[in-house]
């Protein structure tokens, strides 16, 4: 399988996956709960998920294969550094605030890769 077909397909999942760490959040807000270790857990597997798609472009950058639009490398790089940036912002607490935060910063992430997606030519 061509490393260009993996990373299409590391995108779904990390559109699929954010996604569904969004309605997680959006879960745990209406049932009043705090974030727990489980949620944590997933948001892990996630960002392992998004640094993997990110080596991946990286090599296929490596090997001169460009994005159809530039702008597809600022969309990856967001995507990468978004749930971190979330974690950093809300220092790990799970206040219904925090997980206010968690769920729009999901959505945002969301959104995100499906637009990074659309500008990759894949």
């Amino acid at each position: 399988m061509p490393l260009a077909q993996i990373h299409a397909m590391t995108a779904r999942a990390v559109s699929i996956f954010s996604l569904l760490i969004t309605l997680f959040a959006i879960f745990r807000l209406i049932r009043n709960a705090p974030l727990g270790s489980d949620f944590w857990g997933a948001v892990v597997i996630g960002e392992g998920l998004i640094v993997i798609q990110s080596i991946l472009g990286v090599i296929l950058l490596i090997q001169g294969l460009m994005p159809a639009r530039i702008i597809h490398l600022l969309y990856g790089g967001l995507n990468l550094l978004a749930w971190p940036a979330a974690y950093s912002y809300t220092r790990g607490q799970d206040s219904r605030r925090e997980t206010i935060i968690w769920a729009l910063v999901s959505a945002f992430l969301f959104g995100l890769s499906l637009r990074a997606a659309g500008t990759g030519g894949m």
